[in-house]
């Protein structure tokens, strides 16, 4: 069987559009991504996974 990489979830800080990989838990086998609890660099706590950013910045647009 081949192996087939994992994608590593990245998180953006919805305030100054920083982008991270997030960290990552494993639980029964599962691993599991996290975004940073805060922004190291504006502090900001909010953050949007990159595959959903540009759905949330057109809805903060209109």
């Amino acid at each position: 069987m081949a192996h087939a990489p994992e994608h590593v979830e990245q998180y953006v800080c919805v305030n100054c559009q920083v982008t991270y990989a997030g960290s990552v838990t494993s639980e029964g086998g599962q691993r599991h991504f996290h975004p940073p609890d805060d922004c190291p660099v504006c502090g900001d706590p909010d953050f949007v996974q990159l595959e959903s950013y540009v759905h949330r910045a057109l809805e903060q647009s209109t």
